[in-house]
């Protein structure tokens, strides 16, 4: 009984730790945040010619609104390079009607991909790149949504030539249904403070998904898109080579909105588990620590296990208040509406879920495409 007692309270001063650590980390989250928020968007006067890739697979919501926001962009000298991997994509008709629409516009198509790379999105890329005709690159997801003065924007600040790369963050846009709206709380709540959380402790060291510029230079000085094949998070990866190799990369003041179109929570919970799984491989060390960006429930064990109920009480209090806090804030920063104040339960409890479960397994999907991730982020055939 007296055993019992004790692991009872060793358990109990356990969670209070860490959920005093969760509150630490969500003041952080809301600092940084909030600083971000105050940023000015950068436009250069310099606008030197400019390919933009963009990867297609599937006709997802709203592609073509999306492909036509590429095109139509407030720039002087810009080729948009469309792709797809195979013929019989339901993407390449879309493209070509956004292209016979824009004549006036420089729109490639390209079909093909390189078989030997083990990346689909990058197997697409790559073949996309016979089509390039100039040294400034940015390549970009086809689930985004850009304004008009996007390409200016974000290659802004590779005039300055210890800049290797700009990346972008991004903030997710719901459709209707609950599953997409959870999805966009992760992006805004979850993933971008801890993004921005993290570069407060040093230079950005890795890109984030939906953009990334370079120069053409820079991207052969690290061996290419073929460097990148091999990996499952090319975009990670892209930023880590370029600073190995002494340049730096910046965050732009451009942020990207990302079109969440999971229909359902077993399609939320595939691309979420495959985000999961991601960072542990690059990251194992954090991805065991990520519990601690959920203070409420952390709070709320520590309220269930605690002798005191005060306290806990406050804590937990406490703990709600920082949440909603950094919802908003993080919603004002990235420019979008907030979710509902109901929905932030249901979040932390399938995000808490989506973690627990990403702590083993290396099998994931890629826009229903099966992949199997081996040591440090490499893919791996299936067997």
């Amino acid at each position: 009984m007296g055993f019992a007692r004790s692991l009872r309270r060793a358990a109990a001063l356990t969670v209070e730790l860490a959920a005093l650590a969760a509150l630490g980390y969500t003041a952080a989250a809301i600092a940084a945040s909030a600083h971000f928020g105050r940023r000015e968007r950068e436009r250069a006067e310099a606008a030197p010619p400019v390919t933009l890739l963009v990867p297609l697979r599937g006709a997802e919501p709203l592609l073509e609104e999306n492909l036509r926001a590429f095109a139509e962009q407030d720039y002087p000298e810009l080729q948009l390079v469309l792709g797809v991997a195979r013929a019989d994509d339901p993407a390449l008709p879309i493209a070509r009607r956004v292209a016979a629409a824009l004549p006036e516009r420089r729109i490639d198509i390209d079909i093909g991909e390189d078989a030997s790379a083990r990346n689909p999105k990058l197997a697409n890329v790559l073949s996309m790149m016979r089509l390039v005709r100039n040294t400034t690159l940015i390549l970009a997801d086809s689930d985004t949504r850009v304004d008009a003065d996007y390409v200016r924007a974000v290659t802004a600040p590779l005039q300055s030539p210890e800049i290797g790369a700009v990346t972008c963050l991004f903030a997710g846009v719901p459709d209707e249904t609950f599953a997409s709206q959870l999805g966009a709380m992760f992006m805004n709540e979850q993933f971008i403070p801890s993004a921005l959380v993290d570069r407060l402790f040093g230079p950005l060291r890795h890109c984030f998904g939906p953009t990334n510029a370079f120069r053409a230079a820079v991207l052969q000085s690290i061996g290419g898109f073929e460097a990148l094949a091999p990996h499952l998070a090319d975009d990670f990866m892209l930023g880590h080579f370029i600073a190995q190799r002494g340049l730096r990369v910046v965050i732009s003041k451009y942020v990207i909105r990302t079109m969440v179109s999971d229909s359902t929570l077993p399609i939320l919970w595939e691309h979420e588990l495959r985000w999961h799984r991601t960072i542990r491989g690059l990251q194992p060390l954090g991805y065991a620590g990520m519990f601690l960006t959920f203070p409420v429930p952390l709070a709320l064990l520590g309220f269930i296990l605690a002798r005191r109920r005060v306290p806990a009480g406050t804590l937990l209090a406490t703990a709600i208040l920082a949440r909603v806090a950094l919802q908003r804030v993080a919603a004002r920063a990235l420019g979008v509406p907030p979710a509902p104040l109901w929905m932030i339960p249901a979040r932390d409890c399938f995000g808490l879920a989506v973690w627990a479960r990403a702590l083993t397994g290396h099998n994931v999907r890629w826009r229903g495409a099966p992949l199997q991730m081996a040591a440090g982020d490499f893919l791996e055939e299936r067997p």
